[in-house]
């Protein structure tokens, strides 16, 4: 079966909020998919199956608040959520996701680095980001979700060309 990945659309929003019902405990609600795609449109991407459907997504966007700090932080994206709904796990999709953001964030938006959480009992998203993927933990946040449970920032940092 043949999947491509690609920058999200309008049309995609409403299946991304659908698979993140049913594939996460943080849920957004649409407001804020459609901010992402208004204002930071290529760092978002979409897994497409050939019959069309969603099979997951990465929801990226830049720190709206960097520059506004004193003093600024390098312009970095942040990824709110990825999801891959369950029956197209352990392919890779993840991965293809999330490097598709990675280049998208530093070609499009000239981002240093990106940012992203995951809770600190996530061993699957443990693996993903940091032996996979490259993601250093940076910090913890305690509380960071709404069931109380710990985050780790992770932050991965492109390579020095």
């Amino acid at each position: 079966m043949p999947i491509s990945i690609r920058r999200i659309k309008p049309d995609d929003l409403m299946s991304m909020q659908h698979t993140n019902l049913n594939c996460l405990a943080e849920n957004y609600q649409l407001w804020y998919w459609s901010y992402h795609y208004l204002v930071y449109p290529a760092t978002s991407h979409v897994a497409i199956g050939s019959t069309g459907k969603l099979l997951g997504y990465v929801l990226g966007k830049m720190n709206d608040e960097a520059r506004r700090k004193n003093p600024p932080d390098p312009l970095h994206a942040h990824i709110t959520s990825v999801a891959v709904i369950s029956g197209f796990r352990k392919m890779g999709l993840a991965s293809k996701l999330l490097n598709n953001t990675h280049i998208s964030a530093k070609s499009c938006y000239r981002a240093e680095y990106v940012n992203l959480h995951v809770r600190e009992t996530n061993r699957a998203g443990h693996f993903l980001y940091i032996k996979t993927m490259g993601y250093k933990k940076f910090a913890e946040e305690e509380k960071y979700y709404a069931d109380g449970e710990n985050a780790w920032s992770l932050r991965y940092s492109y390579t020095k060309t």
